[in-house]
Parts: structure tokens; C-alpha cells; sequence
């Protein structure tokens, strides 16, 4: 088989019939001619679409994410658009003892908080417990403890509670203290246990917090 070049004119048949040399470029007959690196002018015109449809759609988004800017900072929606509103301020429970408890076992709180108060004064922990467990403008707040060198709650004495709590408590029951006196002479006597009348109030929270102790109703 022999080669033939093609870039040797070729004959073709014209419409007479006769045949007739027509020069061929040796890139004829692929297709257009299209210069190295060129693009067909269709692809261009595509390129150019796509690049005009993206700037679109960029200007767009950027101008929505203004607006929503815009629409966030005047209703206060952003987060640097309006300032917080003020925290409300939470009032420091009081005490609030009506209704008081004149009969019936006192409440299990109220024991409870007995119970630690003198759990931390026999710990050397007064003020601990006057800060935490007594009620604001108690008695109690008032003493300084310098008569007892330690202290443990024992129980409460049955069928003790109050009909008449004293003024500013909510209930008031009798409780069997272990009480170690401070010094040589105590007005406490000899350590042991002894009877106090533990009045206990109830505060504006629902906690309790102890009001008074003494010998004596």
C-alpha cells in the first residue's frame, strides 16, 4: 500500500463531471481551523455566559446579606444591632412566717436546719452558720458563741411544737442538744445534753432558717 500525502492536491469531481485539483491544507478536513491555544467560538460565547450569570449572582447575595443587615440592626435582631434588655434583679429572700404552725410535728426543713446549725457550732463555725442558717435580723445573729467549745444535735423532743412560736418565728419546737461548755464557769453547767426550744422561720424562698435558741420558751 502506498502512502499518499495529504497535502498533495487531490482531484474531485465537479459538477460537469470533470476532475478537477483542489488544493488541501494538511489540517483540512477535521474541521475549522483554529489556532494553537484558540477556542471555537461557540465555547467562547458559553465562557462568557457563565462568567456574566456568576457576577449575577454574587451581586445578589451580597446585596441580601445587606438587607438582612439592615433589617437585623433596626429591629434589634442582630447580635450587635440593639443592646440586651436589663437582668431583673432577684430580691434576697426574707423571712416570712405567717402562717405559723402551732401543732403537730414541725416541719422536716426546719429540723434539718436545726440540726446543721448546731452541727457547725460544735465545728468552731459560727459565723458560717449565722451566715448561711439564720435568718436576717434574728436574735441569734447576736451571739458571739464564746460559751460553748463544741455541740451536737440529738433529736427532737416528741410532741414539743409551740402553739405560740415566738414573734417573728413560724415554729418553735424543743430539741435535745449535747452541749460541751467553754471554760471553767459556764452558765451551761457541766457538758451534756440539754433542752432548747429551737425557733425556726420560714422564708420568702419556702427554705427555712433558724431564728432563736434558748432554754426556755
Amino acid at each position: 500500500m502506498t502512502h499518499q500525502d495529504s497535502s498533495a492536491p487531490s482531484s474531485r469531481l465537479t459538477p460537469g463531471g470533470v476532475a478537477e485539483a483542489v488544493a488541501r491544507r494538511p489540517h483540512e478536513g477535521a474541521g475549522p481551523c483554529i489556532p494553537f491555544g484558540g477556542r471555537r467560538p461557540g465555547r467562547v460565547k458559553r465562557a462568557a455566559g457563565a462568567a456574566s450569570l456568576a457576577l449575577t449572582l454574587l451581586a445578589a447575595a451580597v446585596a441580601s446579606a445587606a438587607l438582612l443587615a439592615a433589617c437585623g440592626g433596626s429591629s434589634g435582631g442582630g447580635s450587635s444591632g440593639g443592646s440586651a434588655p436589663p437582668a431583673a434583679s432577684i430580691a434576697a429572700p426574707a423571712p416570712a412566717p405567717s402562717p405559723r404552725i402551732t401543732s403537730g410535728p414541725p416541719p422536716a426543713a426546719a429540723v434539718d436546719v436545726a440540726r446543721e446549725f448546731w452541727k457547725l457550732v460544735g465545728a468552731g463555725r459560727l459565723a458560717e452558720a449565722q451566715r448561711f442558717l439564720v435568718a436576717p435580723g434574728a436574735p441569734i445573729q447576736q451571739w458571739d458563741g464564746a460559751d460553748v467549745a463544741g455541740a451536737r444535735f440529738v433529736r427532737v423532743v416528741p410532741d414539743s411544737t409551740s402553739a405560740g412560736p415566738p414573734e417573728g418565728a413560724t415554729v418553735e419546737f424543743a430539741a435535745d442538744v449535747w452541749i460541751e461548755p467553754a471554760g471553767a464557769v459556764s452558765p451551761w453547767g457541766d457538758a451534756g445534753v440539754h433542752q432548747l426550744f429551737e425557733s425556726v422561720v420560714r422564708m420568702s424562698d419556702g427554705t427555712w432558717r433558724m431564728w432563736e435558741s434558748g432554754t426556755g420558751p
